[in-house]
C-alpha cells in the first residue's frame, strides 16, 4: 500500500485528528508522518484511546477527579498511552519527525 504524508499535533482538544495539511501554527507543534490507511487508522485509534484516559478533558464535569485511585489510575492509563503514541509517531515519522522526538528525549534508545 502507498503511503501518504500526514500531520499529527497532540493537543488535548483535537489530538485525534490526523490531517493531510500542516496546519501552521506556531503554537502547535505538528508531527509529521507517512503512513498507509491502515497505519493511519490505528493511529487514530490509540489517540482517540489515549484521549479518554485525559483525566482533565474526560472528568472536567463529574465528581470522579475526587477518587484518587481512579484518577492514579487514569493519569498511568493516559501516560502510557503516551508513550505509545510517541512511539508510533517515532515508527511512521519523517527524519524531521524522529529528530525532534529524539531531541525530546521520549524514545527509550536501549531497544
Amino acid at each position: 500500500m502507498e503511503k501518504s504524508r500526514y500531520y499529527v499535533n497532540l493537543n488535548p482538544i483535537s489530538m485525534e485528528t490526523i490531517s493531510p495539511t500542516r496546519i501552521g501554527d506556531g503554537q502547535l507543534i505538528e508531527y509529521e508522518i507517512e503512513a498507509t490507511p491502515t497505519e493511519k487508522k490505528a493511529l487514530e485509534d490509540l489517540l482517540h484511546e489515549v484521549q479518554s484516559h485525559d483525566v482533565e478533558l474526560g472528568n472536567l464535569f463529574t465528581f470522579r477527579h475526587f477518587d484518587d485511585g481512579k484518577v492514579d489510575k487514569d493519569k498511568d492509563d493516559f501516560q502510557r498511552g503516551l508513550n505509545d503514541v510517541y512511539e508510533a509517531l517515532y515508527q511512521l515519522g519523517t527524519p524531521e519527525t524522529k529528530e525532534k522526538i529524539k531531541e525530546i528525549h521520549l524514545i527509550n534508545d536501549d531497544q
